[in-house]
């Protein structure tokens, strides 16, 4: 019989229930109504990775690599990296969402951590990215986008003092790109 991985059983659960959650979220139906010129939407899946913690931190980098598909951006790779708190679970850094064809979008990140009730043990981060540049067609992009983020407490694996976590997540809100009408 073969050993089946905890990540291969609970990504699935997981977007099945972020699906679920995503139907029925009306700040999701409402910011891209009918997919309304500037939407900006999608749905990701990945991992977490930061250094093995020592006793008493009060923080913690968190690099993030993940993919998934939105609205202009196709398939996409997300590159995150953000210093979180450990003290008030907030956290601030960067992200650069990679579309197929390699045309990036540059955030900033703020955000906020709580405890989430999907079962399991995760946390639900849930940030806003201002988008602050890009690259080929995204060359002088303007907007933000609420991210919500689901962080599998317990690790994943280990390996070399890094800790991995398995995480899941969305986005919605607006984006401008050049040329269009405003």
């Amino acid at each position: 019989m073969k050993s089946i991985t905890r990540t291969k059983i609970y990504l699935p659960i997981a977007a099945l229930m972020l699906t679920a959650s995503l139907a029925n979220s009306a700040a999701a139906q409402t910011s891209c109504g009918g997919l309304a010129p500037g939407c900006f939407k999608g749905i990701f899946q990945g991992l977490d990775a930061h250094d093995v913690l020592p006793p008493g931190a009060t923080s913690v980098v968190i690099r993030t690599n993940a993919t998934g598909t939105g609205t202009h951006l196709g398939a996409f790779s997300l590159r995150r990296e953000v210093t979180g708190s450990l003290v008030n679970f907030s956290d601030a850094g960067s992200a650069q969402w990679i579309a197929a064809n390699r045309d990036i979008i540059y955030t900033t990140v703020v955000g906020q951590a709580e405890l989430s009730d999907l079962p399991g043990g995760f946390l639900k981060v849930t940030e806003i990215h201002t988008i602050t540049g890009g690259t080929g067609r995204f060359t002088g992009a303007q907007g933000s986008f609420t991210v919500e983020l689901y962080h599998k407490l317990d690790a994943s694996g280990v390996t070399g003092g890094v800790e991995t976590h398995d995480i899941f997540g969305s986005f919605h809100g607006t984006i401008t790109l050049p040329g269009a009408a405003h």
